[in-house]
């Protein structure tokens, strides 16, 4: 008997703890994520290089950078070859994505720095709304610290970062360029290119 009841012990508390994690859209409030980014160039910046794992990294600031929204997945696994620069994305939402009424009809997937969504019935938003209130967010952080909040960061929590976006060279012990990836400056664009990738200096959750 007791080997038997364990598997229907956590089959049921499984039931339980499903609901709990769907509860974090009930809990939005839109008011506190209703601001738009706030982005200005930084033309002539200096670039930011360091060396690690045996490679150099060289990124170019090419605006400041500042959002507040509410995160819908994260990752910090099987991100690319390149995770020890860019450890971690979120994907993000504000103004009016960031809404119960809206989240309750969505679902997102974040994966290969990627962030997919799928609303049931008709769509929440129009299209270009929507997709200009979703981002997926590449996370370069500038200390240890920055880095350990970072990763605190859960689904539901309200996020504030700030910092730069970057352009980023990657390149080995020979100087033969390995990666480069261009940052997003607009909110409204999809596809390859479309993320935002930021030298994060400050972050902050609730």
């Amino acid at each position: 008997m007791r080997a038997g009841a364990r598997p229907r012990l956590q089959a049921a508390l499984l039931l339980l703890a499903l609901p709990a994690c769907r509860d974090w859209r009930a809990r939005v409030e839109p008011s506190r994520a209703a601001a738009e980014p706030e982005q200005v160039e930084l033309p002539g910046a200096e670039p930011i290089e360091y060396a690690k794992k045996g490679y150099a990294i060289r990124l170019l600031p090419r605006a400041s950078y500042r959002i507040t929204g509410y995160a819908v997945d994260t990752s910090t696994e099987l991100l690319d070859e390149w995770d020890f620069v860019v450890p971690m994305d979120v994907a993000l939402v504000w103004g009016p994505a960031a809404d119960p009424a809206v989240l309750s009809r969505l679902s997102f997937h974040l994966s290969e720095r990627y962030v997919s969504y799928r609303w049931r019935g008709t769509p929440p938003l129009p299209e270009l709304v929507l997709q200009s209130h979703v981002a997926n967010n590449h996370l370069i952080p500038a200390t240890e610290e920055v880095e350990r909040e970072m990763r605190r960061v859960r689904r539901g929590d309200l996020v504030t970062l700030e910092g730069k976006l970057v352009d980023l060279e990657i390149r080995d012990g020979g100087g033969v360029l390995r990666r480069s990836a261009r940052t997003s400056l607009r909110r409204d664009d999809v596809g390859n290119g479309a993320c935002e990738q930021i030298w994060v200096e400050s972050v902050r959750r609730e």
